[in-house]
């Protein structure tokens, strides 16, 4: 049966109306994906379009929104943090929720929105969670976002992020799979391999050989999509 067109769903997070598009399966949703782009990306990913549109064709209802000052939604990127993006997070998902109540819920995030999806675990759970090509050590990559002359500055993210113990989070989080490129020339791969040992089990780690960061081979995307869809399989599908 094919599936519908995305919907236009907007919410309101920290003051401000954020734009999101919802897929819905043909019938009744088996689980709620909240899916969260990159630092400096934003929902019109082809990657977490594809993403969503898979979920939506295996039962789930999949979310992909921007978050404050990216794509359609207001809002100034300088502006952006990892506290702020957590809450822009955790409202979608009380947003989902008010909207289909009662399912499990499946984090997913891809780069930054990986880290995103983790900390808005550690305070809403969900029954698993899904991180691509993610960040957990920011302080080798300071230099890459602090001030380069051509993007928008971010001083408050640079403050911000050592206020959260993101190896304290890593070990107290389960039911997490973890993707990443071996290759990835953004997030070196130890920082998977590192996040993998500290996370509780049951959890997994899917290394993708030559992959980038953006798993811009669409082999590797295929591979991530077919080893996420098992995840959620295992604890987040729900039986119609």
């Amino acid at each position: 049966m094919p599936l519908t067109q995305p919907q236009e769903f907007n919410f309101a997070a920290g003051g401000l109306r954020l734009a999101g598009r919802l897929h819905r399966p043909s019938g009744r949703p088996r689980s709620l994906a909240i899916i969260s782009h990159g630092l400096e990306s934003s929902m019109a990913s082809q990657k977490l379009t594809r993403l969503a549109e898979t979920l939506a064709g295996s039962g789930h209802l999949a979310l992909r929104f921007d978050h404050a000052g990216c794509g359609i939604s207001p809002g100034q990127l300088s502006q952006t943090s990892l506290t702020a993006r957590r809450d822009e997070f955790l409202a979608a998902v009380a947003a989902l929720r008010a909207l289909e109540p009662g399912l499990p819920l499946v984090y997913m995030g891809s780069s930054f929105g990986g880290t995103t999806a983790l900390l808005a675990g550690d305070l809403e759970p969900p029954a698993c969670s899904l991180h691509w090509s993610t960040p957990w050590d920011f302080e080798p990559l300071f230099g890459a976002i602090d001030d380069p002359p051509e993007r928008p500055t971010f001083r408050e993210l640079v403050r911000d992020v050592p206020r959260h113990d993101l190896e304290a989070v890593l070990a107290r989080t389960q039911n997490a799979l973890v993707i990443h490129g071996e290759h990835d020339e953004v997030v070196p791969v130890s920082q998977a391999r590192r996040a993998f040992q500290l996370l509780r089990e049951p959890k997994e780690l899917l290394i993708l050989p030559k992959a980038d960061h953006r798993l811009s081979n669409p082999r590797d995307q295929q591979q991530a999509m077919a080893r996420s869809l098992a995840w959620i399989e295992r604890f987040a599908a729900r039986r119609s």
